[in-house]
C-alpha cells in the first residue's frame, strides 16, 4: 500500500478543512434523515392512530434484528480492508465486498421466510401476517445491497456520493410514503417499509462505485476466503451490538419493574438526547475518520498524529455544543417533548459530561477496529455495558433521574479505561500533549457548565458557554484552520524515522 513519508504534515488547515467539510455533509444529511423519520411517525400517527405506529414498530423491530443479525457488520468492517488496500488488490476486495453483500443478503432473507410463521404467531398470536414477514425478505436482501455498497463508498472515500446516495434514499422513500399512508391506511404500514428499502437501495446503486474488474478471475471460494476476515471482525462487531442491545433490554425491563412505564419513558427520553442527538457529531465525522485511520494504523507515527488531530479537533467542536446543551437544557426538553418532561433534565446535564469521555474513548476506539481486532473490540465492548447495567441500577436506586445521567458519565470514564489499556498498553500507540491538554480543557469547561447549572442556574451556565466557546472557536481557528506557527503536537505529530509496515 502505497503511503506518503513519515516526516510529511498535513498542509495548513488541510486535514481539519476536510474533517468538517466531511462532518458538515454527513450532519446535514442525518438532520434530514432524522427529519424524514419524524415526519413519517408524524403522518402515521395523525392519518391512521395508534395501531398503525404499533405495526411500524414491528416490522422494523423484525427487521433491524434480521438485518444486524444477518450482515455480520459487514458494513463497518469492510470499510477497514478497502480503505487499506492498494491499486493491485483493489478490484478483488470491492469484488468480495459486493458478493458478500449478495450472500448475507440472501442468506437472511431465507431465514426471513423460514421464521415467518414463528415471528407472526409471537407478534400477531396467529399465522395471518406470516406473509408479511415473507415480503419483508426482499427488503432484508436490499439492506444487505445496500449495506455492501455504502462500504464501498466510505472505504474508497467517496463521501459525497455517499451522502447523496443517503439522502435521496431517505427523502425518495418518505416521498413514496406519504400517498400510501393517505390513501390505503394501515394497509400502507409494509408497503412504505418495502418501498423505503427501494428507494434505499435504488439511491445508492444508481451512483455505485465504477472498479475495474480483477486481472484475474476471482472465483466465489476465492472470496470467501479473501472476506474470511472481514467476516470475523464483523461477527465480533454484531456479538457487540447482540451485548448492548441485551443489556439495554434488561435495564428497561428492570426499571419498568421498579419504577412504572413513565419512569422509563423519562430514562428513554434522556439517553435519546444525550446518546443520539449529541452522537451526531460523532457519525458524521466517523465516517471520514475510520477509513483515513484504518489507511497508517500499521504505522506508529502516523496514528499518533490522526487519533492527536482528531482528539483535539471533536473536543473544540464538542465545547460549543455541550456547554450550549447544558445552559439550554430546559428549552431543549421544552422543544423535543413538553414540560412533563423537565425532571430529565438532571440525566442531561450529567449525562453530557459523559460525552465528553465518550469522545476521548471514541478517538482511541477505532484504533481498535482499524487494527481488526475483534477480541479487544468485543472485550471492551462487553465490559463497558456489563459496568453500564449495574451501575445504572445502582444509581437510580440511590439518586433517581439524575442518577443515571452520572452513571452515564461514569460508564464512558470506564470505558475511556478500558479502551484506553489496548491502545496504550497493548498497541503501544501514543497520543500528543497537546490532544490531552485540550480533552481536559473540554472536561473542565463542561463540569463547569453543569455545576453553574445545577447550583446557579442557566444564566451562570450560560456565562460559562459563552466564554468556552469564544476560546473554542478561537483555537480552533487559529490551531487547526490556519495552520499558524507555533501549531502544536496536535497537527504536527512527533517527527521521526520513516516507521516500518
Amino acid at each position: 500500500m502505497q503511503q506518503q513519508p513519515e516526516s510529511q504534515t498535513p498542509a495548513k488547515g488541510g486535514m481539519s478543512s476536510r474533517v468538517l467539510k466531511v462532518m458538515s455533509i454527513f450532519g446535514s444529511v442525518q438532520v434530514v434523515t432524522i427529519i424524514c423519520s419524524i415526519v413519517r411517525v408524524k403522518l402515521v400517527a395523525l392519518w391512521i392512530g395508534p395501531a398503525g405506529i404499533g405495526l411500524y414498530g414491528i416490522f422494523n423491530s423484525a427487521l433491524e434484528m434480521i438485518n444486524n443479525t444477518c450482515q455480520l457488520g459487514l458494513r463497518s468492517s469492510a470499510v477497514r480492508d478497502l480503505a487499506a488496500a492498494d491499486s493491485r488488490t483493489l478490484p478483488a476486495t470491492v469484488l468480495t465486498v459486493r458478493r458478500l453483500g449478495w450472500l448475507l443478503g440472501l442468506a437472511g432473507a431465507v431465514l426471513t421466510v423460514c421464521l415467518s410463521v414463528p415471528m407472526s404467531l409471537y407478534a400477531f398470536g396467529d399465522k395471518g401476517h406470516a406473509w408479511c414477514f415473507c415480503l419483508l425478505a426482499a427488503v432484508v436482501l436490499l439492506a444487505s445491497l445496500t449495506a455492501s455498497e455504502s462500504a464501498v463508498f466510505q472505504g474508497l472515500k467517496r463521501f459525497r456520493r455517499l451522502a447523496r446516495g443517503m439522502l435521496w434514499g431517505a427523502v425518495g422513500g418518505l416521498a413514496v410514503s406519504i400517498p400510501m399512508f393517505r390513501l390505503w391506511g394501515i394497509d400502507s404500514i409494509l408497503p412504505s417499509i418495502v418501498a423505503y428499502g427501494v428507494c434505499s437501495w435504488l439511491a445508492i446503486g444508481m451512483i455505485h462505485e465504477k472498479v475495474a474488474p480483477p486481472q484475474q478471475r476471482i472465483t466465489m471460494r476465492q472470496s470467501l476466503s479473501l472476506g474470511k476476515k472481514m467476516l470475523i471482525l464483523g461477527a465480533y462487531l454484531t456479538a457487540c451490538e447482540f451485548i448492548t442491545a441485551v443489556v439495554t433490554f434488561v435495564f428497561v425491563g428492570w426499571l419498568n419493574k421498579e419504577a412504572g412505564e413513565a419512569q422509563t419513558g423519562f430514562f428513554q427520553a434522556g439517553f435519546t438526547i444525550v446518546n443520539r442527538y449529541v452522537g451526531l457529531v460523532f457519525t458524521a465525522i466517523a465516517v471520514e475518520y475510520y477509513p483515513r485511520l484504518s489507511q497508517v494504523i500499521h504505522s506508529r507515527a502516523r496514528t499518533r498524529l490522526f487519533v492527536s488531530h482528531e482528539m483535539g479537533l471533536i473536543m473544540l467542536i464538542l465545547i460549543p455544543v455541550v456547554t450550549w446543551f447544558i445552559a439550554a437544557d430546559k428549552l431543549l426538553v421544552r422543544f423535543l417533548y413538553n414540560s412533563e418532561f423537565y425532571v430529565i433534565m438532571p440525566f442531561v446535564t450529567w449525562g453530557i459530561v459523559g460525552t465528553v469521555l465518550r469522545a476521548f474513548s471514541w478517538c482511541l476506539s477505532f484504533s481498535i477496529l482499524a487494527k481488526g481486532d475483534g477480541k479487544a473490540f468485543l472485550w471492551t465492548e462487553a465490559l463497558s455495558a456489563v459496568f453500564y447495567l449495574g451501575a445504572n441500577m445502582l444509581f437510580y436506586k440511590q439518586w433517581g433521574i439524575a442518577g443515571m445521567g452520572a452513571a452515564y458519565a461514569l460508564w464512558y470514564g470506564l470505558y475511556s479505561v478500558a479502551v484506553g489499556v489496548v491502545y496504550f498498553w497493548k498497541f503501544g500507540f501514543t497520543v500528543s500533549g497537546e490532544g490531552v491538554k485540550i480533552t481536559l480543557m473540554t472536561l473542565a469547561a463542561t463540569v463547569a457548565a453543569a455545576a453553574a447549572r445545577i447550583y446557579l442556574g442557566w444564566e451562570a451556565a450560560a456565562v460559562v458557554a459563552v466564554v468556552a466557546s469564544a476560546w473554542s472557536l478561537h483555537r480552533l481557528r487559529v490551531s487547526f484552520l490556519k495552520g499558524a506557527p507555533g501549531l502544536g503536537a496536535i497537527l504536527r505529530g512527533r517527527r521521526g524515522p520513516r516507521a516500518t509496515r
